[in-house]
């Protein structure tokens, strides 16, 4: 079977640390962020994800490091990950390159007892048993950016490792294998009032054997507070998306899934909810030599 293997956020780009490590650091001096995301409510067994993050800058700001936490669970099989990142930023007048690369671990973890067999002989599963297997890999990726546009690429699951399951069974032999991930993130902001922005971004994602996902967001912020917009992801959903902005440095926003897709008559739609702490420890002056925007989420 061929299937994407890696969780998909609404939110991607207040969660973009979670698909390119090279975001490590590019934020302020310490970032934290919070995720959850129901997917397809409605669904037993819909898949459901858990994603905590923390990075930041030092040295100066020329490089960035961080940890994160991913639980994602679909019907039968959960994967924990838990990963470490780290970036190094090379600084232009009006614009910075961050480099970045990351290792993680997933406990990828297979309950045979939830899933029901056509043929009971199957090789495969055994549905007596839970088994598990730790599974590492790596990822790289890279982001240039300003406060008004960015371009980014990153590549997961790189190593392409291998589980297998019920190792101890003879007469049974699961394999999941990894297969590389392809992110692509293209976004501008705009504006001729200095109370609003307008903020574009573009997402592609793409994996061997599964068609090609392409997202569109637009967002309208108002006096760096308050926002509202909506994403379309083609043949998929039309989200709305709402966030505000407390004391310059926190963040909660909500996004509601719309489906579009032919899972529609069978669901009610994917909730997300996210919370961002972002901060300068430190004060730090603008970052960009023709800036015009102030820090946005």
């Amino acid at each position: 079977m061929y299937a994407q293997q890696l969780p998909y956020y609404t939110q991607f780009k207040t969660n973009m640390y979670m698909i390119n490590p090279a975001i490590t650091g590019t934020k302020r001096t310490i970032d934290v962020r919070i995720n959850d995301r129901i997917q397809w409510v409605g669904y037993d067994g819909a898949p459901s994800t858990m994603a905590f993050s923390v990075h930041g800058r030092f040295f100066k700001g020329k490089m960035g490091a961080g940890l994160s936490v991913l639980k994602d669970q679909i019907g039968p099989s959960k994967q924990t990950d838990i990963s470490a990142s780290y970036a190094y930023h090379i600084r232009f007048p009006d614009v910075e390159l961050s480099i970045g690369a990351a290792g993680n671990f997933t406990k990828y973890t297979l309950d045979g007892s939830q899933i029901t067999l056509h043929n009971t002989q199957d090789p495969a599963i055994d549905q007596t048993k839970t088994s598990y297997d730790w599974i590492p890999d790596a990822s790289f990726g890279m982001y240039l950016y300003n406060d008004r546009f960015h371009f980014g690429f990153s590549a997961l699951h790189l190593v392409q490792s291998k589980g297998e399951f019920f190792k101890n069974d003879t007469a049974k032999k699961g394999i999941i294998q990894n297969v590389p991930h392809g992110n692509f993130t293209l976004g501008y902001n705009y504006s001729n009032n200095p109370n609003f922005i307008i903020e574009n971004t573009l997402y592609v994602n793409y994996v061997p054997s599964v068609p090609v996902s392409l997202d569109y967001t637009l967002r309208l912020h108002y006096l760096n507070k308050v926002f509202a917009g909506f994403s379309l992801r083609m043949k998929d959903a039309i989200a709305l998306q709402v966030g505000g902005t407390f004391w310059d440095c926190l963040q909660v926003s909500y996004s509601y899934d719309i489906l579009t897709s032919k899972v529609r008559p069978y669901s009610r739609g994917t909730h997300e909810i996210m919370l961002a702490f972002s901060h300068n420890i430190h004060f730090i002056k603008s970052k960009f030599a023709h800036q015009r925007y102030a820090y946005m989420f």
